[in-house]
């Protein structure tokens, strides 16, 4: 096994837009602590390309980007950079916001320009967005990171993309207590289909439906915190973006599922996991 094959959020993509353009020699880099994020210009588009992050070890600038200009860099790594004039941090949540602002744009998506950004990738951080500008309304540490904690205490052999994909066959009913195991018609406002409590379900059931049960526990209880910021904030809208989203149909259901008890909408931004260094990317341009 390859690699990418047992890492499949190690990725390639291609972002084309006519609106969105990166300049050639410009370069942007999410160093998160999990992975790192690049973007760049090319003929055909945004070029995106991950890989993991390495622990330790100094941002190399020339590896990543040998014939970049400008780098613009970002993420909880993005402090390790130094000795590359190219370099140019950028406040990571300020950073991500401009990169989804700027891909809702290029996709008629952007509506009136106000939304919470739900950040998933190691932990979880939310942003309220408006007029392209994010204020930090705070996280929590259930992201990424503890899915995959969690997880390989279960089985340590197994990769992310085993994890999501055996989210995505298991069946959480069989580990959850539901809703409609204690009140078959829902109580009030909660229906039959929401946990009641999760992992609690004792009985025959398989590490795939545990591994289901855990990634809606995160996906339920991050909706929640989304949509209270949301409420707080004014706004009933949350676009999700951030690795732990991308490519991640079983979270992003739950979480708008939950989301829409509370009135909010949830949607998923183009790109997710690539918003951070799209934007980076964007503010190294636009430098003097």
């Amino acid at each position: 096994m390859t690699e990418r094959q047992r890492h499949h959020i190690v990725q390639d993509e291609l972002f084309e837009s006519a609106p969105l353009i990166l300049l050639p020699g410009v370069v942007g880099v999410d160093a998160g602590m999990t992975l790192t994020k690049v973007a760049r210009g090319t003929a055909r588009g945004i070029e995106l390309t991950s890989r993991r992050t390495k622990a330790a070890a100094p941002f190399d600038g020339r590896a990543v980007a040998p014939d970049a200009d400008r780098i613009g860099v970002t993420g909880a790594r993005a402090g390790d950079v130094s000795g590359d004039s190219r370099a140019m941090p950028v406040q990571e949540i300020d950073a991500a916001a401009r990169g989804l602002v700027a891909m809702l744009v290029a996709e008629q998506r952007l509506g009136d320009g106000e939304f919470v950004m739900a950040l998933l990738g190691t932990g979880t951080a939310f942003a309220a967005v408006r007029g392209g500008k994010a204020t930090h309304l705070g996280g929590t540490p259930l992201g990424g990171g503890s899915f995959v904690g969690i997880a390989r205490r279960i089985d340590a052999s197994l990769s992310y993309a085993d994890m999501i994909g055996a989210a995505e066959r298991g069946d959480r009913r069989r580990v959850d207590a539901m809703i409609s195991d204690i009140y078959p018609e829902g109580i009030g406002r909660v229906g039959p289909d929401l946990t009641a409590a999760h992992l609690a379900k004792q009985g025959d059931s398989s590490s795939d439906d545990f591994l289901a049960g855990l990634l809606n526990l995160h996906g339920e209880n991050i909706a929640q915190i989304a949509a209270s910021r949301a409420i707080i904030a004014n706004i009933r809208r949350v676009v999700l973006a951030g690795g732990f989203a991308h490519g991640n149909s079983a979270l992003v259901a739950s979480i708008t599922s939950m989301a829409m008890l509370f009135g909010v909408a949830v949607e998923l931004a183009p790109s997710p996991g690539f918003a951070g260094a799209i934007g980076a990317a964007l503010v190294a341009a636009e430098a003097t």
